[in-house]
């Protein structure tokens, strides 16, 4: 029996480059999961940050619209009236449902300002950015693109 040694150092190369290769894949999937995962929470993390601005806003509109009951003036029911379309944004991800949110918060934002002035009642909405940044945290996000992934 002839056994060459070069069929031996090619097997255990051959051995070597199995393992590799094994190894790099099973990378790839832990990778490709912890990816998944961290986009995932940065996703909740984001749904919850904007939706909390909506909640405290719908809720302050309740609040207004209980303290006038039927005794409502045309141009403070037509501001709340205005103030709930704006508030009536889309609770899906994609990139015009995005676009409305934002135009509809920024509205929504100026005109809880005027009917707060109006009401003469700021401190229910004085600290309204103060109080979502406690509750909804601050996004940790890379400036450098290619450090996010």
């Amino acid at each position: 029996m002839n056994i060459d040694p070069g069929d031996e150092i090619d097997k255990v190369l051959d051995l070597e480059q199995q393992y590799y290769q094994e190894g790099y894949e099973e990378g790839q999937r832990e990778a490709t999961h912890h990816q998944f995962i961290e986009g995932k929470e940065y996703g909740y993390q984001t749904g919850f940050q904007r939706f909390i601005v909506i909640g405290y806003m719908k809720e302050v509109l309740n609040i207004w619209r209980k303290q006038d009951g039927k005794d409502i003036e045309k141009s403070m029911e037509s501001h709340l009236n205005q103030l709930e379309r704006l508030l009536d944004v889309p609770m899906t991800n994609g990139d015009s449902e995005v676009a409305v949110y934002e135009k509809n918060v920024a509205k929504a934002r100026n005109k809880l300002r005027v009917i707060a002035t109006i009401r003469k009642d700021q401190a229910r909405i004085s600290k309204l950015d103060q109080l979502v940044d406690e509750i909804g945290g601050k996004l940790q996000v890379s400036e450098n693109v290619d450090e996010m992934w």
